[in-house]
């Protein structure tokens, strides 16, 4: 661990930053120094269900990436755990870690690796730019209840404005036919047709999102569309149906 960022001048830092070979988060060091970086995590961040002082709070970030949201979630005096399928030295994670000062616990995993049995329950998950990215997204959603005593923040590529059609061009649901956009419908994306990313394999609409935390023992709080993204805020519950039906389908794929 190299100096904390108020101890740097901005040459200093800049040569820092420069070892990181690819940023997504723009993330602020310190007031006018901002990490490059073109994902719009600071607009997301406006519209999630989060308090403004999360003391005492334990907080999951998974797909921590760059660390946008761990750090934002530990400036707000939350115990944050991070999360992501890449090493924190392959990421600009661990610099800007380091420049910060950040005590945030970081984990080289898989999401389909969460339990509460290794990483504890937590009050607020984010699950944010990742279901999408999953082949097997309501699995995903039920590991992330396992791991839940509280919020979820769920954030997606959605396809209610942006269905794809066959020659690369998007279209609304609604302008093939009205009220299509209010059904759960998925898109599965082959090859990489997506934005040339072949691990973007689904576009769900944000009906599909919401019936998804539902199915995953989630109460859906709020939700807003913009554009190509839907974003989701729920807090855990129970259903004794719900559940029933998700432990037999279970039972019926391990035999």
């Amino acid at each position: 661990m190299g100096r904390p960022v108020d101890e740097m001048d901005d040459a200093e830092v800049w040569a820092r930053l420069a070892t990181v070979e690819h940023w997504y988060h723009p993330v602020e060091l310190r007031p006018g120094l901002v990490t490059p970086g073109h994902n719009g995590a600071g607009h997301v961040l406006e519209l999630l269900d989060l308090p403004v002082d999360c003391s005492g709070l334990r907080v999951l970030d998974l797909g921590a990436r760059d660390g946008f949201f761990t750090f934002e979630m530990e400036r707000r005096g939350a115990d944050v755990t991070a999360v992501d399928y890449l090493p924190d030295t392959t990421t600009g994670f661990r610099v800007c870690a380091d420049l910060l000062g950040s005590k945030a616990k970081f984990v080289h995993a898989n999401i389909y690796d969460l339990g509460p049995d290794e990483f504890g329950t937590f009050d607020i998950v984010l699950f944010l730019g990742l279901i999408y990215h999953l082949p097997d997204p309501l699995e995903a959603l039920h590991r992330v209840r396992s791991v839940s005593r509280g919020r979820l923040c769920l954030e997606s590529h959605v396809i209610d404005n942006a269905l794809m059609l066959e020659d690369g061009s998007t279209v609304s649901l609604a302008s093939i036919s009205p009220g299509l956009e209010r059904l759960p419908l998925m898109q599965f994306f082959k090859g990489g047709v997506l934005r040339g990313d072949p691990s973007n394999y689904w576009g769900p609409t944000l009906v599909a999102l919401e019936a998804m935390a539902t199915e995953a023992l989630f109460k859906v709080t709020s939700s807003t569309l913009i554009g190509d993204r839907g974003i989701v805020n729920a807090v855990v519950t129970t259903d004794k149906m719900i559940s029933d039906w998700n432990n037999k389908a279970r039972a019926k794929l391990a035999g």
